[in-house]
């Protein structure tokens, strides 16, 4: 009877004892870098302009670290959580890929066949340079990126098939064109 009694309490105790080591461990590894403050003086410009993003804050009228940091400390107390979710999500918004189509049958093949997700598609027309400036596009591709939306490129140019029609409207007559 009192051997049972002791072994049942060793089972406990041993429960016991492995709740507390596997709660220790995260509490290590989220506790307390999480909750830990960082210094934004001890951090560079590179890394003070990804907080603000992150936080969805612009930075754009702001030439010196001095400036871009006060915004930080303004903005909110930065914790070292916060920091390393940041880093990680620049570094992952970095290996985003713009998906360059080499003609219809390729955009069909990603885009429209498989019905895979969200496309930002941006078009451009034959011989005209593209809407939106190359900057602008990577900076648009990396924001929205982080929501799961793929993005790609085509070039109307590079499909022969488009190349015919795009000379039409100077082979038609202007009453013919619709």
């Amino acid at each position: 009877m009192w051997l049972k009694l002791f072994f049942l309490l060793l089972y406990f105790l041993v429960l016991f004892v492995l709740a507390r080591f596997f709660e220790a461990i995260v509490w290590y590894e989220t506790g307390i870098f999480a909750t830990q403050l960082v210094d934004p003086v001890a951090l560079s410009f590179r890394k003070l302009k990804t907080i603000l993003e992150c936080r969805g804050l612009g930075y754009s009228g702001l030439p010196e670290k001095k400036d871009v940091r006060e915004l930080v400390e303004k903005s909110g107390d930065l914790m070292e959580g916060e920091l390393y979710s940041a880093l990680k999500e620049e570094e992952a918004s970095e290996s985003v890929s713009n998906t360059n189509f080499s003609g219809e049958m390729h955009f069909y093949e990603l885009v429209e066949d498989t019905k895979d997700g969200i496309w930002l598609v941006q078009v451009i027309a034959n011989d005209r340079s593209p809407l939106v400036s190359k900057i602008h596009w990577e900076k648009m591709v990396k924001k929205v990126s982080r929501f799961g939306i793929r993005t790609g490129t085509f070039n109307c140019s590079s499909d022969p098939s488009l190349l015919f029609l795009a000379q039409i409207p100077s082979i038609l007559p202007a009453s013919m064109i619709w």
